[in-house]
């Protein structure tokens, strides 16, 4: 049995090499310009199959009952707050890095 989440990560990808192969960039790019809102709520609901998917696998969640459907909100809750938080720290940690060393002088002069 082929999981749902990898059934509709192959649809869109073969949807993206289709518009991709067939138009021309200005074409593409004003397509998604006109259309970002869709794209955007396609995305966020792969995202969110994908994720539940995810920790329904997992966490062996049970989607039966109101206490098991609330459990699952739980655990889907602090997994996001956890991609949030690394989210977080990645940031912290690359604008905390040093880019341009500070020992290089203009070298235009």
């Amino acid at each position: 049995m082929v999981p749902g989440w990898l059934i509709i990560t192959l649809v869109l990808l073969g949807i993206m090499i289709f518009l991709f192969r067939s138009a021309n960039q200005v074409y593409l790019l004003s397509l998604v310009k006109n259309n970002f809102f869709y794209y955007f709520m396609i995305a966020l609901f792969a995202f969110l199959a994908i994720s539940f998917t995810r920790l329904y696998v997992l966490h062996d969640l049970d989607f039966t009952s109101y206490a098991g459907f609330l459990d699952a909100m739980k655990v889907y809750g602090i997994w996001l707050k956890g991609v949030f938080v690394n989210l977080g720290r990645v940031t912290g940690y690359a604008v905390n890095q040093e880019w341009i060393p500070s020992n290089v002088t203009n070298m235009t002069r």
